[in-house]
């Protein structure tokens, strides 16, 4: 289901609030002073921005003594009702710069720049800067008196006490009690109940899964398709469970067993691809298509993630241990506050609450309080898709236009997400207005990614920040300063600007990197991870406008789909109760939904064919009753991923072919009663690996973090990494391009310390394809050319396109090239003769044997090339020719293979001239549907 239209709602709230245009330059001082500097921290303890306004509201429930609010209402409310309400309050029509100053709740929610004023935050507050003429006159024209000044300094340091209210809004919800009732009743919103096996008068089903389908299928007049040939079924196999084509060892030894047991050849496979590492690689890919992982923020403002690998690895780690799927949500919703056993468990509990921190983000978002309900919006969002196969966020702004669910349960969710801090660690600077700190584990990296570094090299980085802080300092000052004396007509200086810009970057950068190392320079184990804050008093926003605020809502789940409340004790914030449920029997949708995922995967299509959308807008279940039998057996047998899957593929409906049928065709079009198996492309991901393997190329090591881990705080620009180095490192080349690359980055960085250093994204690691950088926006070719999923939302279905583009890849691109060179030399060292070489890269890129047609044309076309020239002949050179025109080699590629490969050109123009053949006919194949395309 789409989302609603709040984003349009907000886009209007903003227009509204525009100003004229002779107030446009005051404004961009107004809002650019704004970027206060904040130490870019590493410890939990320490502030953040992103965590700044829900502990600004948890400040708000406290009730000021009687003796300060005499000190308001005698020294701050005066000077406010002089001063400021002729701009800033209800009695003027268009109030500036969106700014309310005559309740207490407008004046800490704040307008377009931030929050006026944050309790015990003088640096935040903008109405303390503003008044204190650091970046802005205000009032215009004249600086307050000292005395002023210092009682508001007093005012703001005991909590900014204001019993100013404005008057409460109720707003009320189209959906009642009694809607919330009748929508309980709704299939997906009941718990699954086991389901009755079906009796079948037939022999072809093996297992309850075969019986129920089977009873559909005979009930609509269908029968199954025939089975595939052993080969295609251990092809299969292999790419579903581990992702990899099988070895021609595992189809020898699979088609041997087959022959004696068909039953116990194919469980044992299982029992082994299972058990092997490749699985969690494959499946935990799955998982984090639906969790949006990058290891970037993505958006305007593109700065990277260094730490988010630690929740990839999480995820692998937790499907090879098959780790029961309750476990895993909850940790992944609330695992700081699960308990741990050990110093371990609770590090990696820590990690999986990365889920919650890997969405996208507007880091040049100026106003706090729209970043952090952008950000608790998008958690709602990725946990209730996820888990739950239901779009809650579709509610922030007016009641759910097709679930029961109304704006106030909405509500009562984000209290939950507001009561935590959000730690994702992207540094200062100044564009990146919600910078954020990391947390550290408990546990040390046996082999960390950055090296220690002296005592004195962290002196010389702490001097330097100190002296950039007071530069910048006295730049702003400056600025200031020269704004008071030009008339507001005339522009801002760009030197001015661009001077604090460079400062404040080199003062994120120089925080950034003294604070991932200990006071000894050894380099802190950090992570991406949430941690529990105070509770929040949250209230409904009328539209969605957060200085709208409505009445308050008590914390807890939607009620359509919790039907006894969330028992949540008291100074909690209800999410440690909130991943309990998620994660329980009692839920009725978390099994259903996994099940659904892990079905699909197999099959080609879900059960629910809307794998996000469980809800009345999605499609109902093809086989309710399967759908309910796999859920109930999926939570009876302790959540286990690793069974689940293993029931499935052992069914006889899963060996079944998917060659069409007419007469089933005209039945069931669109397969659902599963008459024959659906065809499947591959991921992108499983292409790549599969071209590594049958190439000998792939590395099936585990790397170390991953190329954005080891640049550390970076910013992503042009297709590369620029981040900060302790050495002088080679910055990409010698071009002009490079040249001014190089000067940029060093203008940016403005350190004299730290180096500018490029970090490129290109593919030239073998790993496996799930340990590639994933930057938002910056996706590797291989991966984006075949439908790699968007990683900025929830992708639980991938598209599956067919473009000329990916034709052009397969003929054109180097790394295919490479391969299909690897993959030649690999066929001329299984055998001399050509008829074996043609049959093993049949058997390495389809598991099978060539048919007598396929090996002669194969044959005949390798002669056509040429025939066995002497050595140096015009003949040798045609061929190569050839071989460039047919693959796209138009700048020396042959060489660039050779060297890339390691391979001295000694051999002679004979032997050249058979690799070069055979490599065109190794790219061949990989291009064919076939190789793409599991049957």
């Amino acid at each position: 289901m789409s989302r609603c239209d709040r984003c349009e709602l907000t886009g209007s709230m903003k227009r509204n609030n525009m100003i004229p245009i002779s107030r446009i330059v005051c404004l961009f001082i107004l809002v650019g002073g704004l970027a206060v500097l904040r130490p870019h921290a590493g410890l939990a303890e320490d502030s953040t921005s992103a965590a700044t306004a829900s502990n600004t509201l948890a400040e708000e429930t406290a009730k000021p003594m009687a003796e300060q609010l005499n000190f308001f209402e005698s020294k701050i409310r005066p000077v406010l009702v002089r001063e400021c309400y002729s701009c800033h309050s209800n009695q003027v029509g268009q109030v500036r710069g969106g700014l309310w100053l005559d309740t207490a709740s407008a004046l800490r929610t704040g307008g377009d720049s931030g929050p006026g004023v944050v309790p015990g935050d003088l640096q935040a507050s903008l109405l303390w800067n503003a008044i204190n003429h650091e970046d802005w006159n205000m009032p215009p024209g004249r600086k307050l008196s000292k005395e002023i000044l210092n009682d508001f300094q007093q005012w703001i340091e005991m909590g900014a006490p204001d019993p100013r209210q404005e008057e409460s809004l109720t707003i009320r919800s189209t959906i009642s009690d009694a809607d919330v009732e009748t929508g309980r009743q709704f299939w997906s919103f009941q718990l699954p109940k086991p389901a009755r096996v079906p009796i079948v008068a037939a022999d072809w089903p093996l297992t309850d899964i075969d019986r129920f389908v089977y009873d559909k299928l005979s009930s609509n007049g269908l029968q199954p398709s025939p089975d595939v040939q052993p080969s295609t079924l251990l092809r299969r196999l292999c790419f579903d469970l581990i992702g990899l084509p099988p070895t021609p060892e595992q189809l020898a030894a699979f088609s041997k067993q087959w022959q004696d047991d068909q039953q116990t050849a194919i469980t044992d496979i299982v029992d082994q691809l299972l058990a092997e590492p490749q699985f969690g690689e494959r499946w935990g890919r799955h998982w984090l298509d639906v969790a949006r992982y990058a290891e970037s923020s993505g958006r305007e403002l593109n700065i990277t993630f260094p730490y988010s690998w630690r929740y990839r690895d999480y995820v692998i780690d937790s499907f090879n241990n098959d780790k029961p799927y309750d476990r895993f949500v909850q940790e992944q919703i609330a695992g700081d506050l699960l308990p741990a056993k050990s110093d371990q468990q609770w590090a990696e509990q820590l990690i999986a609450t990365g889920f919650l921190t890997l969405g996208a983000k507007e880091l040049t978002e100026q106003n706090p309080r729209q970043f952090e309900w952008d950000l608790v919006d998008e958690q709602i969002d990725v946990t209730t898709r996820v888990m739950l196969g239901v779009s809650v966020a579709c509610a922030r702004c007016h009641d759910h236009k097709f679930e029961p669910i109304p704006q106030t349960d909405y509500y009562a969710l984000a209290g939950i997400f507001r009561s935590m801090s959000t730690h994702y660690g992207t540094f200062r600077t100044q564009q990146n207005r919600r910078s954020s700190n990391l947390i550290e584990l408990p546990t040390s990296d046996p082999d960390p990614l950055r090296p220690a570094i002296s005592k004195s090299k962290l002196a010389e980085l702490k001097q330097e920040l100190e002296q950039k802080q007071d530069e910048l300092q006295q730049a702003r000052l400056a600025r200031s300063q020269r704004q008071q004396k030009n008339s507001s007509e005339r522009p801002v200086s760009v030197s001015s600007v661009l001077q604090v810009a460079q400062l404040s970057n080199a003062v994120g950068l120089l925080q950034a990197t003294i604070d991932s190392y200990d006071s000894l320079g050894q380099p802190l184990t950090l992570c991406m991870a949430v941690q529990e804050t105070r509770p929040v008093e949250t209230r409904v926003l009328q539209r969605g406008e957060f200085n709208q605020p409505g009445q308050t809502v008590t914390p807890g789940a939607p009620r359509v789909l919790c039907e006894q409340p969330l028992s949540i004790s008291s100074g909690s914030s209800g999410r440690l109760e909130l991943a309990r449920w998620i994660g329980s029997k009692e839920n009725p949708l978390t099994a259903r939904v996994m099940v659904n995922r892990v079905w699909q995967h197999l099959m080609g299509q879900g059960i629910v064919r809307t794998p996000e959308d469980f809800g009345s807008t999605g499609l109902p279940p093809t086989h309710p009753e399967l759908l309910d039998h796999l859920a109930t057996t999926f939570v009876n047998s302790g959540w286990s991923v690793k069974q689940l899957i293993r029931s499935i593929v052992v069914s006889r409906i899963y060996r079944t072919g998917s060659q069409m049928n007419d007469s089933s065709f005209q039945v069931d079009p669109e397969n659902r009663y599963w008459w024959r198996m659906e065809p499947k492309r591959l991921e992108a991901e499983a292409i790549r690996d599969a071209m590594l393997a049958i190439s000998g190329q792939i590395d099936l090591r585990r790397p170390k973090g991953s190329i954005v881990s080891q640049a550390g705080p970076a910013v992503v620009r042009d297709g590369r990494i620029f981040s900060a180095s302790l050495s002088q490192p080679a910055t990409g080349g010698d071009s002009v391009r490079d040249r001014l690359r190089a000067q940029a980055a060093k203008n940016f960085l403005g350190s004299d310390v730290l180096r500018p250093n490029f970090v490129s994204l290109d593919e030239a690691v073998h790993y496996r394809s799930v340990y590639l950088p994933i930057v938002r926006d910056h996706v590797p070719r291989s991966l984006e050319v075949l439908d790699f999923a968007e990683s900025s939302i929830v992708v639980g279905q991938r598209e599956v396109s067919n473009t000329a583009d990916q034709g052009l890849y397969f003929m054109n691109n180097g790394f295919v090239i490479e391969q299909a060179d690897k993959m030649a030399r690999r066929l001329m060292a299984h055998s001399s003769q050509l008829r074996d070489q043609l049959k093993y890269a049949f058997e390495l890129t389809y598991a099978r044997q060539p048919s007598s047609k396929e090996l002669q044309l194969a044959m005949d076309y390798y002669r056509s090339l040429r025939p066995t020239p002497p050595s140096n002949s015009p003949a040798t050179n045609s061929v190569i020719a050839d071989r460039r025109r047919l693959t796209g080699d138009r700048s020396g590629l042959s060489s660039a293979r050779s060297k890339s490969s390691g391979r001295v050109e000694t051999s002679s123009p004979a032997a050249q001239l058979e690799h070069q053949k055979l490599a065109t006919i190794c790219q061949a194949l990989m291009a064919a549907a076939e190789f793409r395309f599991l049957n």
